[in-house]
């Protein structure tokens, strides 16, 4: 279990700009402003290698009174494991309509209609089963209201 530390920002942040990063990846909190109606993800990875590079994105909600990574669920899975260079747009929000298809290699979107957590963790999962896997992409997040 750990505590849930989100970061303060406008209402547009870029939280990740990583160059041949050897992780498995990381989740970013962000405490969500009330006035918010949409949130817009985007990954954007320009490159990976090693033997079998895979990523993937999740949007997470965790338990809003313990505020700690052992109760979160998944709110947005995307369905494709990412596997070459291509930019991701992640749309949730009330009122959407749920569209779009993730893809393992091309530009792609998803859109999906849910409520606004009062967190969001937005985890960026990295394969590192062979230890020469390396990941170069960059993660923003837009709050619209």
């Amino acid at each position: 279990m750990a505590l849930i530390v989100p970061t303060d920002f406008s209402p547009f942040l870029k939280l990740r700009d990583v160059t041949t990063q050897a992780t498995t990846g990381q989740t970013d909190w962000l405490d969500v402003p009330e006035w918010v109606k949409t949130i817009v993800v985007t990954f954007n990875l320009t490159a990976n290698a090693g033997t079998t590079p895979e990523s993937t994105i999740t949007l997470r909600a965790p338990d809003p009174v313990s505020r700690d990574d052992t109760n979160d669920h998944s709110i947005l899975l995307t369905s494709a494991t990412i596997t070459g260079a291509s930019f991701h747009t992640y749309y949730i929000g009330e009122g959407l309509e749920a569209t779009g298809t993730d893809s393992a290699t091309a530009d792609s979107f998803v859109a999906k209609n849910t409520g606004i957590p009062s967190t969001l963790g937005i985890r960026v999962r990295n394969e590192r089963a062979d230890a020469n896997e390396t990941y170069t992409y960059t993660l923003t997040v837009r709050f619209r209201g």
